[in-house]
């Protein structure tokens, strides 16, 4: 079943000349010192070109006066592109300087040749947040480390959910949980086969240094994804990286059962896990504390989907950013949870954006 970028001209001429070298993708560290640059990189979309840089302004030999005219800029590139297409970049060649005047004065130098605006970034078939299609493979990780608390009936009723909404999408599922299943799976050949990890309540340290490390690299360079609900915020307590990936580590939370409404963020009521779920929408849940939501969801790529009515804190967010697209709600400490026909249209629509397959949710 499929459930699966005074001076000698030369230098500057050479410094104008020169090209831009790609990256692989960003390490943890990267990820708050090198934030991408491309709007293509950050949204999908090809980005927009880069104008061409002025010219060098022409100078006057001895007694003369400087040269006046300043080189004109290379043209811009085009501008943004569709998905699957390529930038074209832009080129311009500098008017020379003016001839200084003087006794003495000499010829002005030329103004260098402008460079062309590069191409549009992003957007092509093979960028990390192209749409893609066809089946794929989701690792179901519902594993508590030491002194874990673990939410045995969410797990029960969400491993059925994830299997139904797999089923109905076309995509399989491996559920990974034992120290057995990290040995065989968080290795660079276990993760090669999937496109995601959802962390279904996992708690406490789950990995040890080598699977972080090949996690990161996973998510990095792979174009990973991730999606995580409820205590994936109570997992990895202090790996910088994972806190990259979900926000933060939760802050405690209030009594379970608690009543109150999520208010869903007007700007974002598009988004596929919104899609369907009313506004407020009402719920009875274990509602977690994320106290320091406003430091890192002003960092690059983070959007908030909804908050909590009572106090105004985040309960559901996405991150696009490098190489990796997350999905975290907040949601889901009690078994019934998951029985929800609403809940369910939120998660899937969380995963199917997370594995860049939104256009094919049914």
């Amino acid at each position: 079943m499929r459930t699966t970028t005074t001076l000698s001209v030369s230098l500057l001429l050479a410094l104008l000349g020169a090209s831009a070298c790609g990256a692989d993708g960003p390490s943890a560290d990267d990820l708050n010192q090198n934030p991408p640059s491309s709007a293509g990189q950050m949204n999908g979309a090809g980005g927009g070109a880069s104008s061409g840089s002025s010219s060098v302004s022409g100078s006057g030999s001895v007694d003369g006066t400087s040269g006046s005219s300043v080189g004109t800029a290379g043209s811009s590139g085009s501008g943004a592109i569709p998905v699957g297409g390529s930038g074209s970049g832009g080129s311009g060649s500098a008017t020379a300087g003016s001839a200084g005047a003087g006794t003495t004065g000499g010829a002005a130098t030329g103004g260098g040749t402008g460079t062309g605006g590069g191409g549009g970034s992003g957007g092509g078939a093979t960028g990390p947040y192209a749409p893609r299609s066809g089946t794929f493979k989701m690792m179901v990780y519902s594993r508590q480390g030491p002194g874990g608390y673990r939410h045995a009936a969410a797990i029960g009723t969400g491993k059925t959910m994830l299997a139904e909404i797999g089923l109905a999408q076309g995509f399989d599922i491996v559920q990974v949980e034992t120290d057995a299943d990290n040995t065989k799976y968080i290795t660079p050949e276990g993760l090669a086969q999937f496109e995601i990890i959802f962390f279904l309540n996992s708690t406490s340290d789950i990995f040890n240094d080598a699977q972080q490390k090949t996690y990161e690299d996973w998510m990095t360079q792979k174009n990973g994804a991730f999606a995580g609900v409820h205590a994936a915020t109570d997992t990895e307590n202090g790996w910088a990286f994972y806190s990259e990936v979900t926000g933060q580590y939760y802050n405690g939370h209030g009594n379970a059962g608690t009543a109150d409404q999520i208010q869903l963020e007007s700007t974002m009521l598009e988004f596929p896990a919104l899609k369907g779920v009313p506004n407020p929408w009402q719920r009875n849940e274990e509602w977690y504390k994320f106290n320091s939501w406003q430091q890192w969801s002003a960092k690059p790529g983070f959007k908030i989907l909804g908050k909590k009515a009572a106090d105004g804190q985040p309960i559901m967010w996405t991150r696009e950013y490098g190489n990796f697209r997350s999905f975290y709600t907040a949601i889901g400490h009690d078994g019934v949870v998951f029985q929800d026909a609403t809940v369910k249209k939120h998660i899937t629509g969380g995963i199917m954006w997370a594995v860049r397959r939104e256009h094919l949710i049914k």
